[in-house]
């Protein structure tokens, strides 16, 4: 029934199968060796991994909605330095409400468990202006916070090269200002300081009272006593010498006698009495401060128009170029070497790794910018709190509304 051809095609098919399959497993052998199949196996690794994850891989936070984070979205943490490593992306987005979603993030398997005992998940929206890109940049701190490490690194360099040539030149014209004033400046100067005479009239009635009453006290009838017996005495040797003088002047003498001119008080009596009135002066202007004030503002709003339209038009422009100007550069190497040592210490904290990369809020913030992403930026902070919350790493202006 069967011929010896059928036989040969037979073994023919069974020879060439047989090659088939080794040649199968050879190529299967090699390609597994390649990156390309690197790849692939990991790939179907995610895929299974995300098809069935595990609860250390996951990680599930309520967020603000406004942030519209998107399936696929990368979820980063900050290594050490401000590096960015990718430790995940976003699987679900479930919507809770209007202002409300839930997103599920997968770990990478080395960074499953990373968030089982708690953290955040602080996040970021796109930084589509200049202001937003350096608030991020700088955060957590907000900007004027990172002001105040501003100013203590430039002012003390102000305070030394600049203030002092700067105080000198300011009393220098000053000065001269009011020594060489127009008559618009004096006419000015003078009713401001009337309507304050007048403004604190009563004030100073009590003053001259209060010190008239110290006076006494401090010198007393004994001190009186003591001043008028000082120049009743100081008196009539005067009038003796002036009698001698004439009796000399008969005999052709010119010579005057040296007078005494002796004070009311004794230098002791003077010395108490001028403590004593300083003492009552400070503690009337500490008694009244407030009424003080009063009368000041009363008086400079009255002439706010006027001293502001002298300093804009005249008084400031003069002041800028003939204090400022020259008190700066004078100082000027100072102030900028101390701007350059701000300028290096805010790059090393808040932009570049040790290696010269670019830190993590930085690089989102250039990749934000430059419309090379519009996802919003999320990192994850692990911690013992034993719970997972969102928090903004931007923290709210006013003008956030939030």
């Amino acid at each position: 029934m069967w011929d010896r051809s059928y036989r040969w095609q037979r073994l023919a098919r069974m020879c060439a199968g047989g090659a088939a399959i080794v040649a199968l497993l050879v190529s299967v052998i090699t390609v597994s060796q390649t990156e390309a199949a690197d790849r692939a196996a990991a790939g179907v690794a995610e895929i299974s991994r995300e098809a069935s994850p595990d609860n250390d891989a996951q990680v599930v936070c309520n967020l603000p909605a406004e942030l519209k984070v998107k399936r696929g979205v990368l979820v980063y943490k900050e290594g050490d330095d401000g590096k960015a490593e990718i430790v995940g992306r976003v699987i679900k987005v479930e919507n809770v409400d209007a202002s409300t979603d839930t997103v599920t993030v997968l770990l990478t398997p080395t960074q499953a468990g990373a968030m089982a005992g708690g953290g955040k998940l602080r996040g970021a929206a796109p930084t589509i202006s200049l202001e937003n890109a350096f608030r991020l940049i700088i955060s957590p701190d907000i900007p004027r916070e990172e002001a105040v490490i501003a100013r203590d690194t430039l002012w003390p360099a102000i305070e030394e090269h600049v203030l002092p040539h700067l105080k000198e030149r300011l009393t220098t014209e000053l000065t001269h200002s009011f020594e060489d004033m127009d008559d618009d400046d004096t006419q000015l100067l003078n009713t401001t300081v009337e309507d304050l005479r007048k403004e604190l009239g009563p004030l100073e009635e009590e003053l001259l009272n209060r010190l008239a009453n110290r006076a006494w006290e401090v010198i007393g009838v004994s001190g009186v006593a003591e001043g008028i017996m000082r120049k009743t005495g100081e008196g009539a040797e005067n009038t003796y010498k002036d009698v001698k003088d004439w009796v000399k002047g008969w005999f052709g003498e010119k010579e005057e006698s040296e007078k005494t001119n002796k004070d009311f008080l004794t230098e002791e009596r003077a010395a108490a009495l001028r403590i004593a009135l300083e003492q009552e002066v400070e503690g009337f202007i500490k008694e009244k401060n407030t009424e003080i004030q009063k009368a000041f503002n009363t008086v400079l709003n009255a002439r706010r128009a006027d001293f502001i339209d002298k300093f804009e038009t005249k008084w400031g422009p003069k002041l800028y170029e003939k204090a400022l100007v020259p008190s700066w550069l004078e100082g000027e190497d100072g102030v900028l070497e101390a701007a350059e040592n701000y300028a290096s210490d805010f790059a090393k904290r808040r932009l570049l790794t040790a290696e010269g990369g670019p830190r993590l809020l930085l690089a989102y913030a250039l990749r934000s910018s430059l419309d090379i992403t519009d996802d919003p930026l999320l990192v994850i902070a692990p911690d013992d709190s034993g719970k997972v919350e969102y928090e903004w790493i931007m923290p709210a202006l006013e003008k956030d509304h939030r």
